[in-house]
């Protein structure tokens, strides 16, 4: 009975540790239909005051990475998302996506329902995140080509893969 409380204890108590070491800061996401891969990261020393998340989003595909961040306008609102890099795979220019004018709102899943991220300093990971508009935007630019091809469809939802 001691050996079976031996073995079992440390599975238990390790299992709550895990998953709470998932936080905004090394939470990595994958999707179902694409090789997308969007990773969270400390944010930078010198970004934006309103800056509250980063990450960096993987197209394996075209061999980019873009870097993204969450922000809260004015310091209070709904947390916004934007990435920005090369303007396509060959690398021609810098481009941030959404368009100019567009303050998409980011999402989070916790528990099963459907919110704004969490952006407080060391939240939980969400189970899964939402970034409204970010395929439609990179269907609309020179990622088109090389990242809808054959079977493989990007979209806008995310699903925690783990932790970095």
């Amino acid at each position: 009975m001691r050996l079976m409380l031996a073995l079992a204890l440390p599975a238990l108590l390790c299992g709550p540790v895990i998953g709470a070491e998932c936080t905004l800061y090394n939470a990595r996401y994958i999707q179902d239909n694409s090789p997308w891969v969007l990773t969270f990261k400390r944010v930078p020393q010198f970004a934006a005051p309103n800056q509250t998340a980063a990450f960096y989003l993987e197209l394996p595909t075209s061999g980019v990475e873009l870097d993204g961040g969450v922000s809260v306008p004015n310091g209070f609102g709904s947390p916004l998302w934007s990435v920005s890099g090369a303007c396509g795979p060959e690398g021609n220019g810098i481009c941030t996506f959404p368009n100019d004018g567009e303050s998409p709102s980011i999402y989070g899943e916790y528990d099963w329902k459907l919110q704004f991220l969490d952006i407080e300093r060391g939240s939980k990971a969400p189970e899964q995140l939402l970034l409204p508009g970010l395929a439609v935007n990179l269907w609309y630019s020179n990622y088109r080509n090389e990242e809808w091809i054959d079977e493989v469809n990007p979209g806008d939802a995310f699903i925690l893969e783990g932790c970095d």
